[in-house]
């Protein structure tokens, strides 16, 4: 077990109706190779934003980890986060968040491939994972198997977010105008940390790995049904932190037309 200050860290799961992929994630994280950790589950029904924030008051360690129920953990994960956010100038971590091929239909840009040709072509202008494009959209980079990519991102993968804790509550937690599921609103805590902290103070690590097995039960049946919240979530985000350029209206357009279709 380490006994650096940073080696104590607690991993908040919300979790909603998915008791088998709970019990996977939850077996993956007594697997670890870094112990020092405790979990804190949030099982009750709400915006996740809200919910999130719910397990950082009741964290009480030097770093704070936000992972989804419906992932699996590698082995050397923690270790990996611990490692990465060991320089002083880094207050979040994230890593790849890779998608079984088995698992790709239950995410829509992975199951419709010209979807994601389309939006990739129109959107996406970054190589490396974590990076918000002028378009203001994101890329699917960390889902690949192969991704190895190590530097500075604008935000976190959202089911594979680490904070020094104190640094997240400098900024306020998650911000709960982000309503519903929560989309846009990992970003926006990310902007907020680089405001205060640096443009270089998130951390891609490819150590600090798991493996998202995205669930179609739970939380997942609320997303189509939350689709008017999804599209005003990017609004808010898009409004605070993103060049409202010709491609930008495009995009908001695209997101229309998909979540209309929802």
């Amino acid at each position: 077990m380490r006994d650096d200050p940073l080696s104590r860290i607690t991993v908040v799961i919300p979790t909603l109706d998915r008791p088998t992929e709970l019990a996977r994630c939850l077996a993956s994280l007594k697997a670890q190779t870094e112990v020092s950790h405790e979990v804190i589950l949030i099982t009750k029904r709400g915006p996740l934003a809200q919910l999130r924030n719910e397990g950082l008051r009741q964290t009480h360690t030097p770093v704070v980890s936000f992972i989804d129920d419906d992932v699996v953990c590698s082995p050397g994960w923690l270790a990996g986060v611990l490692r990465a956010m060991a320089p002083p100038t880094v207050v979040g971590v994230t890593g790849p968040a890779v998608i079984p091929q088995a698992f790709r239909d239950h995410r829509d840009l992975f199951k419709y491939t010209h979807l994601r040709r389309l939006h990739d072509c129109l959107f996406v202008d970054a190589r490396s994972p974590g990076v918000i494009s002028r378009a203001g959209t994101f890329n699917t980079l960390a889902a690949e198997e192969g991704c190895l990519y190590e530097g500075r991102v604008d935000y976190l993968e959202a089911c594979n977010m680490s904070f020094k804790t104190e640094t997240l509550n400098a900024v306020g937690g998650f911000d709960e105008a982000y309503g519903g599921i929560g989309d846009w609103s990992e970003p926006d805590v990310c902007y907020r940390l680089r405001v205060r902290y640096g443009n270089d103070c998130l951390w891609f690590s490819p150590t600090a790995r798991l493996e998202h097995q995205p669930s179609c039960r739970g939380a997942y049946l609320l997303r189509d049904a939350d689709a008017r919240q999804r599209l005003a979530n990017y609004r808010l985000f898009s409004r605070r932190w993103v060049a409202p350029t010709l491609r930008n209206r495009l995009y908001h357009l695209f997101l229309w037309s998909y979540y209309s279709t929802r």
